[in-house]
């Protein structure tokens, strides 16, 4: 089974080759800023859902994949956040079947409640006001 790190490198392969290939055509001049704006964007879109539930570093890291395709620094963040995911992935994979277990409760459990304890703070601040009829019930 291929590691991550090669995982990444072939579809990076085929997409680099595909972004050169774009900017020699008619309107390559374009393709640099379109991949910096998109690219951008789906960085600050993953940096806004890091605290929510689901995917948030998987988008940062999408977004700097863009950005590698115009940008070195972002290339080697690409490979460094590529090894550190191998190194936790390993080290997750050799614990006990119980502390995954644990683990991922205790997260999942962490992560609902700052999602609750936000949704709670905007609530009580004016916002969310669709809420009242479900927060007075509760409360």
């Amino acid at each position: 089974m291929s590691s991550m790190r090669e995982a990444v490198a072939t579809k990076l392969d085929g997409i680099t080759r595909y972004h050169d290939h774009m900017k020699q055509k008619r309107f390559g001049f374009l393709v640099r800023p379109a991949v910096l704006i998109v690219g951008w964007f789906v960085v600050i879109v993953g940096i806004i859902a890091i605290p929510l539930p689901g995917p948030g570093w998987l988008i940062v890291f999408i977004g700097v994949a863009i950005l590698s395709l115009e940008l070195h620094w972002a290339t080697r963040l690409l490979s460094w956040g590529i090894r550190e995911y191998e190194h936790v992935t390993a080290w997750y994979a050799s614990r006990s079947r119980a502390f995954r277990y644990s683990f991922a409760t205790t997260s999942f459990v962490f992560v609902w409640g700052i999602v609750g304890l936000t949704a709670y703070v905007v609530w009580r601040m004016g916002g969310f006001s669709m809420l009242d009829p479900v927060m007075h019930a509760v409360m």
